[in-house]
């Protein structure tokens, strides 16, 4: 019977923080978003300069979840990195930039960061009960037709490879990371963010990246997790 409740319980409830997140994010429209210059990049994050994690100013935005404690975010050096650190313990929540990009000009997604303390859980990531990773970014386009689109980038557990897909509930997820081997260290990421989204929407059209924000979590498993992130940044595609 404990089991036949789970089964329905945690697919009820990941919907409803999927939910959760499209509509605060859909209601919270930025007035001050992220755009990009003439330059070859866009820094979305810049860990150097200070972030307003307390009481976020217009343009970024800490979603927290109804049923769980947010991640802990604060901003320090790290292996002397400015660096954006964020630890769980049992906790979850998303913190970011709104943003209004051309992905199609800047279709490189790129970053660093380390995971200090991993999750350490028999529950499976495969699975909604062992949905944690130490470290995610969750994305969002915008099609050319104003729908949108989610999906996040992750360090994985154990059970992927990088350049693979975690899918729960049809949602998607790029491994770009995966287990311990690189625990400790700074890890620099470059992925194609135009064929990310092609291939989830199954669009060939020209999106716009209007969230790239950081989210940590450890609320499935119950563990506890310490990740950084240096600056985020969209470039163009090189020559």
């Amino acid at each position: 019977m404990k089991r036949a409740l789970q089964v329905i319980f945690y697919p009820l409830l990941y919907l409803a923080i999927l939910a959760a997140v499209y509509f605060w994010g859909t209601r919270l429209r930025p007035v001050n978003p992220v755009t990009a210059g003439d330059g070859p990049e866009v820094t979305v994050i810049d860990a150097s300069e200070p972030v307003p994690f307390a009481q976020p100013t217009e343009g970024w935005f800490h979603w927290k979840f109804l049923t769980r404690r947010p991640m802990q975010v604060d901003q320090l050096e790290k292996d002397g990195v400015p660096a954006i650190r964020c630890t769980t313990d049992a906790s979850a929540s998303i913190f970011g930039r709104y943003a209004d990009v051309d992905v199609e000009r800047f279709p490189i997604l790129a970053w660093s960061w380390q995971v200090e303390k991993p999750v350490e859980s028999e529950l499976d990531e495969r699975t909604v009960e062992g949905d944690d990773h130490p470290a995610r970014l969750y994305v969002r386009f915008r099609d050319e037709d104003g729908g949108e689109h989610s999906m996040e980038i992750i360090w994985a557990n154990k059970h992927f490879h990088p350049g693979e897909y975690k899918y729960l509930h049809d949602f998607p997820h790029y491994v770009a990371q995966t287990g311990n081997r690189e625990v400790g260290k700074w890890v620099a990421e470059e992925v194609d963010l135009l064929a990310i989204y092609r291939k989830i929407s199954e669009r060939d059209d020209r999106p716009h990246a209007i969230i790239v924000s950081i989210f940590c979590d450890t609320d499935d498993t119950g563990t506890s997790s310490v990740a950084y992130f240096s600056d985020i940044k969209l470039r163009e595609r090189a020559p």
